[in-house]
């Protein structure tokens, strides 16, 4: 495995090196001079409900950002989040590509249960939504999703009272193109992916002005899925090898893809400058979440809040001979950031190191909201005391057939108790175990009877076999016309 100096993945509980913390006063001040600068008085206001905000970055490994022990400057604006927040060292996904991970967030139950777990499959419309609770709580419901492909349909609008699903229409050489559809008589129709700011400015405007509270805001940022192309300026700031930047390639989608099917080889000079790009957009989707902040501070909707920030998966640069998302359950893609920041409480600055999942998050935001989980919802309580049994977290990897004809995916989920955690493959053997405290980058498999409990070889064996019996079950139905070229220009199709 090749890792760079400087560029080393935090494991799922080490603790985080001492960091001069900077008063916390200052975050605060600058949400204050915000509210003066930009609206005046409109901070006062109070709503009798705490807003809720969850942002969502697609394809955010958590070891890329400053709060969790990364040592390039990327995220200046989320650590100053976590540093007025509660931090949780140890967040899993619940599995490794967007729509089955988002189904998760939405409705607090495994992929293999909320039925979006393929391009052709929604949310199943018998479960209740974290939007559909809140909205019949009174909430105002908002949600600006610059995920085209995996969020924008298949049942994730529901209970938002106002949805803004965006693709950005280009006719040429516009970026990394998400759609390119010819119909007979037709030119192409090419959508690429909305940059951070694009995002901010649907969100401004799908608040109103004044905006209605309680609100519930769900923000879901592109960057830094591929292609890694950011803005000028923040890639000549992260470029370690200018001249490497300057002869290699376009990183497109369809090239990450290619490197991921081996269709492609990537020297580790190369490997070096996607990284650098991949971390120029962080960079970017971060000075977005700063002026998201401050906006929302500006517009009275910052003072009883409870924001959450988070990812849907990571993303890989040849850890385990893998490029991309959705190919594995190893941790450069289970594990996430989360972080937890609620204006009203005085307990801030704290780090948690148990192992939770994103299946907390809606169940979590319910309870601060003063509402009891829906029916069926699987999550916990993050802000709850810890406790003393060690908890098993659950990750699935769905099959997709159309992907795995260039790909083969042998993962089928993931166990997760501290120490251990153990990989259920599809081909019937045994699962891959690891120490998470010996070999947090997953490196060593273990033999299945090392001292592993049997009741979590059992428990993987369970997961195993419902994923199988949904891959089994599922049919999925012919893609039409535009998501396969959707697909294809994302490099999920050859």
């Amino acid at each position: 495995m090749r890792r760079d100096r400087g560029i080393r993945r935090r494991p799922y509980r080490r603790p985080v090196p001492a960091r001069r913390r900077q008063p916390r006063l200052a975050f605060r001040a600058l949400v204050l001079a915000a509210c003066l600068v930009l609206a005046g008085t409109a901070c006062a206001r109070r709503p009798a409900s705490p807003n809720l905000v969850l942002i969502v970055v697609d394809a955010l490994r958590a070891d890329h950002l400053g709060a969790y022990g990364y040592g390039r400057p990327t995220s200046p604006n989320i650590d100053r989040l976590a540093r007025e927040g509660v931090v949780f060292d140890s967040a899993v996904a619940t599995s490794s590509w967007t729509r089955p991970s988002v189904g998760s967030l939405f409705t607090s139950r495994l992929p293999s249960e909320h039925g979006a777990d393929s391009y052709t499959t929604g949310l199943s419309p018998d479960l209740p939504t974290l939007a559909e609770s809140l909205r019949e709580a009174a909430y105002h419901t908002v949600g600006v999703s610059g995920n085209f492909i995996h969020v924008n349909e298949g049942g994730f609008e529901r209970g938002f009272e106002r949805w803004r699903p965006l693709g950005k229409r280009v006719d040429r050489g516009g970026g990394d193109v998400l759609w390119s559809v010819r119909r007979e008589n037709e030119k192409p129709v090419e959508l690429r992916a909305p940059r951070a700011q694009e995002v901010n400015d649907e969100v401004f405007e799908a608040l109103g002005d004044p905006p209605a509270q309680p609100m519930f805001l769900y923000v879901h940022y592109m960057d830094p899925h591929t292609g890694y192309m950011p803005p000028a300026a923040l890639r000549s700031r992260f470029e370690r090898d200018p001249r490497a930047h300057a002869r290699g390639r376009a990183a497109t989608s369809e090239y990450i893809v290619d490197l991921a099917a081996g269709r492609e080889r990537a020297s580790e000079t190369e490997r070096r400058r996607l990284v650098d790009l991949y971390d120029a957009e962080i960079a970017a989707v971060d000075e977005a979440i700063g002026a998201l902040v401050a906006a929302l501070a500006a517009r009275g909707l910052w003072e009883e809040t409870v924001l959450v920030l988070t990812s849907d998966h990571g993303e890989a640069f040849d850890e385990h001979d893998t490029w991309f998302h959705g190919l594995n359950l190893h941790a450069e893609l289970l594990h996430v950031p989360l972080i937890l920041v609620d204006t009203r409480s005085e307990t801030r600055g704290t780090r948690r190191q148990e192992v939770v999942s994103l299946l907390d998050v809606p169940t979590t935001l319910l309870r601060l909201a003063g509402l009891p989980p829906a029916p069926g919802m699987q999550g916990g309580d993050l802000l709850a005391a810890r406790r003393a049994a060690a908890r098993t977290v659950e990750a699935e990897l769905p099959r997709f057939e159309e992907l795995e004809k260039s790909r083969p995916i042998a993962h089928a989920g993931s166990v997760i108790r501290w120490p251990w955690k153990l990989i259920a493959r599809r081909d019937g053997l045994p699962p891959l175990v690891f120490r998470l405290d010996e070999d947090p980058d997953e490196l060593r498999a273990l033999d299945p009877g090392a001292d592993v409990p049997p009741d979590l070889v059992e428990a993987a064996a369970r997961l195993g076999r419902r994923v199988a019996a949904r891959d089994a079950v599922r049919a999925d139905a012919p893609l039409d016309v535009r998501t396969r070229e959707a697909l294809r220009s994302l490099g999920y199709l050859e």
